[in-house]
């Protein structure tokens, strides 16, 4: 997938904002990035590999890259941290890493659920802990949680990965509730669009998928990206603790 910022400007709706997102070296966090620079926003690119980070915040006019595991403790508080040290603020926080270490009930271990809800769970809320209390001390922000339909519906063979997941979405909700006093909205987002990760999946839970999905085109990082646009510009200033489905309809079903 070819990431042209210049090709994508058409206008600014970020402009002077501070994005952090995590996972953002690739798939649905890259085209995230991609969007927000291309509208103005100073994009904090998170990964795990600091030569790729540094890569792709290249790529991003006024971007930084900050690498680190962010299921590791202490790493999320580090990356807001970070920008704020490069910019004095946080505006934008999306919550994208996420790990799929699927299996079914009885072959999922300590250290596979572990993991997964460290990256899916534990890290997003230690990152929303970490930029609120900037957002707060400025009077506003936006929090945007990536989601899944697993999340809100279960999927066979991704029991940890639904319940990690199904946390975020009410992390969100009650999130919401106690930061909008502070003019603090949080939101969530629930894609299915094939990703790296996605290609992971057993192919017949992928074909399962499609087969229950309305719509019959497939969706694309750069759909999910206008979406998390749209919840994190002032488009959206009066909704918060609302869950945006960009997923064909699987949803639905």
């Amino acid at each position: 997938m070819a990431h042209d910022v210049g090709s994508r400007t058409g206008g600014a709706e970020l402009a002077g904002k501070v994005a952090i997102i995590t996972g953002s070296t690739r798939g649905i966090g890259r085209a995230i990035a991609d969007r927000f620079a291309a509208e103005g926003a100073r994009v904090v690119v998170h990964g795990r590999d600091a030569a790729t980070c540094a890569h792709v915040a290249a790529s991003l006019p006024g971007a930084i890259g900050h690498a680190g595991d962010i299921a590791r403790p202490g790493v999320a508080d580090e990356l807001v941290a970070a920008a704020v040290d490069a910019f004095g603020r946080v505006d934008i926080l999306v919550n994208n890493a996420g790990v799929a270490l699927d299996n079914f009930v009885t072959g999922v271990t300590d250290d596979r659920w572990d993991a997964t809800l460290a990256t899916n769970l534990t890290a997003p809320f230690a990152a929303l802990r970490a930029a609120t209390r900037v957002m707060k001390e400025a009077g506003g922000g936006v929090v945007l949680n990536v989601i899944s339909w697993a999340g809100e519906r279960g999927n066979v063979g991704q029991v940890a990965y639904s319940a990690s997941k199904g946390g975020l979405r009410s992390m969100t909700l009650a999130a919401a509730k106690e930061l909008g006093k502070f003019g603090v909205r949080v939101n969530a987002l629930s894609p299915a669009v094939p990703t790296d990760m996605t290609q992971e999946m057993d192919e017949r839970l992928q074909k399962i998928a499609a087969s229950r999905r309305p719509l019959k085109i497939t969706g694309t990082p750069a759909d999910v990206a206008e979406g998390a646009l749209f919840l994190c510009s002032d488009r959206s200033r009066f909704i918060t603790g609302e869950t945006l489905h960009i997923d064909g309809g699987l949803h639905l079903n």
